[in-house]
Formats: structure tokens, C-alpha cells, sequence
């Protein structure tokens, strides 16, 4: 496996590294970046915990409704014209955090910031790189991936350090610069023989809109979805409310904080590892056992709390959102094809905002009516089995089958 990678990376790595670089600054819009700033918000705009939440919150779905039109557009232009485009919204809303006056621009930001960040960069990336390798798609994710495992530590403790010393305010103006010069070194890396339109401004909207209502008929997504937003919906929502469940379980905030490093690693290892086995034997047949590690950490984390748990739970979801991150794309070529690519994926990638979105909201209602997160981890168990179970299907039934979408670009 090892030798396979090494050839693969060696013949691609100039495509690989624009993909890795693209998913490493999606983290300005990402939540776990996000969130190293709360403290300062909340200050700045005389916020509560959960009025900055619902301003985040507002900002998160608002994004989500707009990344289904949005991310078809990569179709009808080049990668390399629409990765700037993606690159100005995303140091657009950096600069728009730094001058924000009030609570409301803050919320125009944050939904810059989502849908150029944990939206559209990431899309880019994925989309472009499933599309350059539709055959290596697993070990081809896996490896872009990194790009993003690495900035998880990384990032963090950078963006904290630029704003004890310089200001939250001046590190968010950095970051805005940041973006434009790793998106330009990043199209550095990328090839020019290839990249152009897969489809004409010629074609005809209403077939596309008929397309994209046959998208949300077809059985294969809707079996498919609840399980590919496990994982988003589960693992935002713990990360969010992180410090309240050390408090409820009684560790030390540095324990939970350390096990951070180690979601990292195990995350980038388990992405390397599922890519050349998700090209071997397919992403249907992994569908419904990919959740498993993130049910027996919500099964262990409901039911212990003594301190290692920490780790251990934090590693376990570190597995299954590794698989889940590279075999999600991987499974939508293999279902319907390159051609249509876009259209699932920003479709998809929309439901993982309104999850990631959504969840730390829920999850702090449910405790403010009295039911701690370790009954809410117990409740997610059940759903991710269940969410699994219903994968069964796809992958035992043919896509003939079950679906009825029109896959023109197969």
C-alpha cells in the first residue's frame, strides 16, 4: 500500500498538493477555527453563549441555502477561475470579521465565512481532485485530506497567538491575506492542460432544475444522507459544547484539549490508510460500517465518564469521520458519475452546513431542558445505527434499481 501511494503521489503531486493546500485555508471557515475567537465576540458585541451561537447559527444556514446554487458553478468555468472567486469571498469575510461593528455585520461575516470556507473551499478541492482522478478517487482524497488534518494543529494555536499579541481584530485582517496568498500559491500546483467547462452557459436551466428535483427523489442519496450527516451533526455539536462536557463528566479542560492532537493524527493516518481500500472494493460496500467507531464512541462516552474516555472517543470519531470525509465524494462518482459531480456534491455539502450548523443549537436546548450530553451521546448511538442500517441498501440493490436520476455524464 505504501509503494502505491508513493507512485501515485510522485506521478500527481502537483494536483494532489492544490487539492491538500485548498482544504488547509477552508479552515477559515471552519468551525474549529471559528470557535478559538468566540471569547473575543463575545466581548467585543456584548454576546451570550448563546446569542453568539445564534448568530453563528444564522449565519451557518443562510450559507448552507445558498451552496446548493452556488457550488454548481464550478461546472461552467474553469477550476482555476473558480477557485479566486472562492478565494475573494473567503478574504472577504476575514476582512469583514475585522471591521465588523455590530452583531449583525458579525452574521453577514460568519456567512461569508461558511459558505467560502467550510463550503465552496472545500467543494473546490474535492470536487476538482475526484474529477482529475475518478479511479483513485479513495487514495487521491485520502491524501488531499492531510491538507486539512494538518492545519487542525496547526491553526488553532496560530490564530490564538496572532491575537494575543496583534488584536483579534488585525489576525482576522491577516487572515484575509493569508488566503489570497495560499490560494495563489496553491494555482501554482495546478495544471492547465485539462482545466475549462464541463458544460456551456448554453445549456438549458430548466433541465438542470428537473435534474436537481430528481436528485432529492432518487433512493440512492436519500438512504445515503442520513449517514453521511452523522458524522458532521455529531462530532460539531460535541466539539462545540466541549467544555460543558468536561464539566458534566468532571475532567480537566486539558484533557480535553490534548485529546485534540490526538483526533488530528488519527484522522490524517485513517485517511492515508481507507484511500487505496476504498478503490479496491468500492465505497457502497463500506457504507454501512463506516459509522460503527463514532456509534461505540458515543456508546463509551454515554455510558463512562472517568478521564481516558477523553482520548478514546476523540479517536474513534477521528475514524469514522476520516472515512467518512473520503468516501462520501468517492461514493457520489461512483453513483452518478463525474458529469454530475457538482450538483450532488454542493447539494450534499449544503446538508453538512445546516447539520454542522444546527447541532451545537440542539444539543444546548437538550441540555437546557435537563438532559446532560451523556444521554444525548446514547441517542446519537442509536442514530447512527440506524443510519447505517439504512445504507444496507444501496449497497444491495443495483443503481438501476433504486434510482431514477438521470446520469448523463457516466
Amino acid at each position: 500500500m505504501v509503494r502505491s501511494y508513493i507512485g501515485f503521489a510522485r506521478l500527481n503531486w502537483q494536483q494532489l498538493l492544490f487539492g491538500a493546500l485548498l482544504m488547509a485555508l477552508s479552515s477559515f471557515g471552519q468551525t474549529y477555527f471559528v470557535s478559538v475567537s468566540g471569547s473575543y465576540f463575545r466581548d467585543a458585541f456584548n454576546l451570550s453563549d448563546g446569542g453568539l451561537g445564534a448568530t453563528y447559527a444564522a449565519g451557518t444556514l443562510l450559507s448552507a441555502l445558498t451552496l446548493t446554487w452556488a457550488g454548481r458553478l464550478i461546472d461552467y468555468t474553469s477550476v482555476r477561475r473558480f477557485t479566486w472567486c472562492v478565494a475573494l469571498l473567503l478574504a472577504t469575510a476575514c476582512v469583514l470579521v475585522s471591521v465588523s461593528a455590530n452583531f449583525i455585520m458579525l452574521a453577514v461575516a460568519f456567512y461569508f465565512l461558511r459558505l467560502g470556507g467550510q463550503g465552496l473551499m472545500t467543494h473546490t478541492a474535492l470536487t476538482a481532485t475526484a474529477r482529475a482522478f475518478p479511479q483513485d478517487a479513495g487514495k487521491a482524497l485520502g491524501l488531499i485530506a492531510l491538507g486539512l488534518s494538518v492545519a487542525q494543529g496547526l491553526f488553532p494555536l496560530a490564530g490564538v497567538t496572532m491575537m494575543e499579541h496583534l488584536g483579534w481584530r488585525t489576525a482576522w485582517l491577516i487572515n484575509g491575506g493569508l488566503v489570497i496568498a495560499g490560494v495563489s500559491v496553491a494555482l501554482l500546483f495546478l495544471p492547465r492542460q485539462g482545466d475549462q467547462a464541463i458544460r456551456s452557459r448554453k445549456d438549458n436551466p430548466r433541465k438542470g432544475d428537473e435534474k436537481a428535483k430528481a436528485l432529492w427523489r432518487d433512493a440512492r442519496l436519500l438512504l445515503t444522507l442520513p449517514a453521511v450527516l452523522a458524522g458532521p451533526f455529531i462530532v460539531t455539536g460535541f466539539f462545540f459544547h466541549q467544555a460543558r462536557l468536561a464539566e458534566q463528566k468532571g475532567w480537566d479542560i486539558s484533557i480535553v484539549a490534548a485529546s485534540f492532537a490526538a483526533f488530528a493524527i488519527v484522522q490524517a493516518i485513517a485517511s492515508v490508510v481507507i484511500g487505496p481500500v476504498i478503490d479496491r472494493i468500492g465505497p457502497k460496500r463500506l457504507l454501512p460500517v463506516f459509522l460503527l467507531p463514532q456509534a461505540l464512541a458515543m456508546l463509551v462516552l454515554g455510558l463512562v465518564s472517568a478521564p481516558w474516555i477523553a482520548p478514546v472517543y476523540m479517536v474513534l470519531m477521528a475514524v469514522s469521520m476520516a472515512l467518512g470525509s473520503t468516501l462520501a465524494t468517492a461514493l457520489w462518482v461512483d453513483l452518478f458519475g463525474t458529469r454530475e459531480l457538482a450538483r450532488v456534491r454542493s447539494s450534499v455539502e449544503a446538508g453538512m452546513v445546516v447539520a454542522s450548523g444546527a447541532s451545537p443549537i440542539m444539543m444546548g436546548l437538550l441540555m437546557d431542558a435537563g438532559i446532560p450530553l451523556s444521554w444525548q451521546a446514547l441517542g446519537c448511538c442509536i442514530y447512527t445505527l440506524i443510519a447505517s442500517a439504512l445504507t444496507i441498501w444501496v449497497r444491495q440493490k443495483s443503481s438501476e434499481e433504486i434510482g431514477q436520476y438521470d446520469e448523463g455524464g457516466r
